[in-house]
């Protein structure tokens, strides 16, 4: 071996071991041949040795889906490995990492107990000059510890802007004295304008109609000079026409003085064109428009309300702990506005009848199992959950992204309704057919609301956060599946939903 060469090996060796993040190399058959420093001091190890030769398809912690792609993946032929692996590896994924499994399975020896660590991880497949696969390659990073303020700091930021970049919503602050105006890129994309326009009223609003350009300036002119008071919400939706093309923004702002004693204007913009169209859609169909528009109104008031409060706190707070969890308030409240949206936007296509079904082999349990625990998590309130089935694995071919969002909304369901006692998931393989059911002991459903419960905008209770669409669209959605969603319920004692579909659905 020439020194060049060594000296090369020995380089990628030290970067291999000092690199911030654990990285494990498993061979064709899925053993591990190699894991670097960080990765024995993530899982506790004190040397290679005592991992090496592990099986990745026997680690009790990572989620069943990721499993069940590993095995498929290392027993498919060899010109097929490439195309799987860049359809199901293409995207990171986080889990609970128990070391008491890791004791009970008698997977490695290790210095931790019964610690757990919430860790982060991508797979790479490694494939040679002549396409063959070769290596397996995991890497991760321990987010545990969320106390490294500079990496916190730049997590948050990072956090700030994809919340911006995923819902659309624009950020703005002006100060009326100093007369300088901050915005993100999302604000200007909302009003039509690009980012190096001219921050006066005229240039970024000039898409607006006068009526509306006329508002803003009205209101701009009063904030000097009237007795407004502090945190003083305004908010009105805008016609925002371009080309002949039109779409509606959403606006909010609030008043308030910041440290200096400056008026200063904070405001949040978001896209709402698709919800303003299918609402449209729904108001020439329905008896039940006008409760329709008071219910959306609300639940789009409320987060966004939320969005620019806690924004000015960010910008206001220097505390690293209270900016995470304002941080955390931002993005479920941008959850709800996003999720919100889009059923209005997936019945409607049901109602069009384009709703496309798509099949695929799939573990339907381990589908289950991995959403009902990302709720079992979340959960807030105690509750006793229990995952139940009577087969470890279920395959079916069915639409598992439907089967996915019928699940989702019969979770958040239970979870919201229930607060005490317990909430389970029961899958049950019954040969040619699977059933699944969630039960709770929630508020339960009298027998009159029952009529009614699928209904489109239909309520159990006007208060609460939701569009009354979720379980209209699972039962459009199990319908459209081969099945048929029912509920036993008895007020004050619970309820169950559940839904028989077939294995194979062509």
């Amino acid at each position: 071996m020439s020194s060049f060469l060594f000296n090369e090996i020995e380089r990628l060796k030290r970067i291999f071991n000092n690199v911030p993040a654990g990285i494990e190399v498993y061979d064709r058959k899925g053993v591990l041949i190699d894991i670097n420093l960080k990765g024995l001091e993530i899982f506790g190890v004190e040397s290679s040795s005592l991992v090496l030769g592990i099986s990745i398809l026997e680690n009790p912690n990572l989620p069943n889906v990721v499993l069940s792609n590993i095995s498929t993946f290392l027993t498919l032929p060899e010109q097929d490995k490439r195309d799987f692996a860049n359809e199901n590896f293409r995207d990171s994924f986080s889990f609970e990492y128990s070391f008491d499994r890791v004791f009970s399975k008698k997977y490695y020896k290790t210095l931790y107990k019964k610690e757990s660590k919430y860790i982060s991880s991508k797979i790479e497949c490694y494939f040679n000059d002549n396409g063959i696969f070769e290596d397996l390659i995991m890497i991760f990073l321990d987010e545990t510890d969320r106390y490294q303020e500079q990496l916190e700091l730049k997590k948050f930021k990072l956090m700030f802007d994809n919340i911006s970049s995923f819902g659309k919503v624009g950020i703005m602050e002006h100060n009326i004295e100093e007369d300088t105006f901050i915005a993100n890129e999302q604000w200007f994309e909302n009003f039509g304008v690009l980012k190096s326009v001219k921050t006066d009223l005229e240039e970024v609003y000039k898409y607006l109609s006068m009526e509306d350009r006329l508002w803003i300036k009205s209101n701009y002119k009063s904030v000097p000079f009237e007795r407004i008071p502090l945190n003083t919400i305004r908010e009105k939706q805008f016609e925002v026409r371009v080309d002949g093309k039109s779409h509606w923004i959403k606006c909010v702002w609030l008043l308030f003085k910041n440290e200096y004693g400056d008026n200063v204007i904070l405001g949040s913009s978001i896209d709402v064109t698709e919800f303003v169209e299918a609402t449209n859609r729904a108001k020439e169909s329905e008896n039940l428009k006008t409760k329709f528009l008071e219910n959306i109104t609300h639940e789009i008031h409320t987060p966004l309300n939320v969005i620019v409060g806690f924004s000015q706190l960010l910008v206001d707070t220097e505390d690293l702990d209270e900016k995470m969890e304002y941080n955390r308030i931002i993005t479920e409240n941008n959850k709800i506005l996003v999720k919100l949206i889009n059923n209005i936007l997936d019945y409607s296509k049901m109602e069009a009848g384009i709703t496309k079904v798509e099949n695929e082999y799939f573990d339907v349990s381990a589908l289950a199992y991995d959403l009902f625990e990302v709720f079992k998590i979340q959960n807030e309130k105690c509750l006793t959950c229990n995952f139940l089935s009577n087969q470890e694995s279920i395959i079916i071919y069915s639409d598992k992204n439907k089967i996915r969002d019928i699940l989702n909304n019969l979770l958040n369901n239970a979870f919201k309704f229930t607060s005490e006692g317990f909430v389970e998931l029961k899958m049950d393989d019954l040969g040619q057919e699977v059933r699944i059911g969630i039960v709770d002991s929630g508020i339960g459903i009298g027998k009159e609301q029952q009529r009614k419960i699928f209904d489109r905008f239909y309520k159990l209770n006007d208060f609460a956060q939701g569009s009354g669409l979720g379980l209209s669209i699972a039962h459009k959605l199990v319908n459209l599946m081969g099945g048929n969603l029912r509920i036993n319920s008895e007020l004050g004692k619970g309820s169950e939903f559940y839904f028989i579909l077939p294995k194979k659905r062509d």
